[in-house]
């Protein structure tokens, strides 16, 4: 009589266990894609004269990354923002004085980006002007003068050029620029042609200006 009660206690606890509705297993997360960037170059280098480079950026197709420039003279030319394998292209500006250097940060990445010294006669300049016999009355005797030597679309050397004091204000005028001298017209009152010869550095200049009967002296010095 025992056994039978005993047995009918247990049956129903094993029915009422095997009953139940069996357990789901609990989703699981992927882990989430890693994203590596590698850049084919980590230094670039760049004429004074200004130019483009590039580099490619390997990744993978879902990985978006971004470039970064630290400097001016540095203008990304290809998307900023991008996703995948890309690459990155930059333009330079010509260098008007010493080599300087900038970066990119490229997906994270560090890319290094040098340029050397450009040509010293490219940039502002500043200087006097001193006239000497035959020259008209109205004009002072010593004028001041300032300009910017620069490059052309085409790569020709022009100068902009002011002379204040006689309503000179930038004017634009062709440059005829040598290994060491150059040669201009700028319109006052009448057509006047500079020459001059070019120091060593080519941060300065002394030279002579001729218009009808009038001549004289000039000088100049990179700002």
């Amino acid at each position: 009589m025992r056994r039978l009660w005993l047995f009918g206690l247990i049956v129903p606890v094993v029915i009422a266990a095997c009953s139940g509705s069996p357990s789901s297993p609990t989703p699981t997360t992927p882990p989430a894609a890693t994203c590596a960037f590698t850049v084919s170059s980590t230094a670039l280098s760049v004429a004074g004269v200004g130019g483009t480079a590039s580099i490619s950026v390997t990744t993978g197709s879902i990985c978006s990354w971004t470039v970064v420039s630290s400097g001016a003279f540095v203008n990304v030319t290809s998307p900023t923002s991008q996703t995948g394998p890309g690459n990155v292209t930059i333009s330079v500006a010509e260098n008007t004085g010493d080599a300087r250097t900038a970066t990119l940060t490229v997906g994270g990445q560090t890319v290094t980006v040098n340029q050397s010294s450009g040509d010293p006669v490219f940039g502002n300049w500043a200087g006097s002007i001193s006239k000497g016999a035959g020259c008209p009355a109205i004009l002072p005797a010593t004028v001041a003068w300032n300009g910017t030597i620069r490059r052309t679309a085409a790569g020709s050397p022009e100068l902009v050029i002011s002379l204040p004091s006689v309503g000179v204000v930038n004017q634009t005028v062709n440059l005829i620029l040598s290994t060491n001298a150059l040669q201009f017209a700028v319109f006052v009152d009448s057509v006047y042609t500079f020459t001059a010869t070019l120091a060593a550095d080519r941060r300065s200049l002394t030279g002579t200006f001729t218009g009808g009967s009038c001549s004289g002296t000039w000088t100049g010095a990179r700002q």
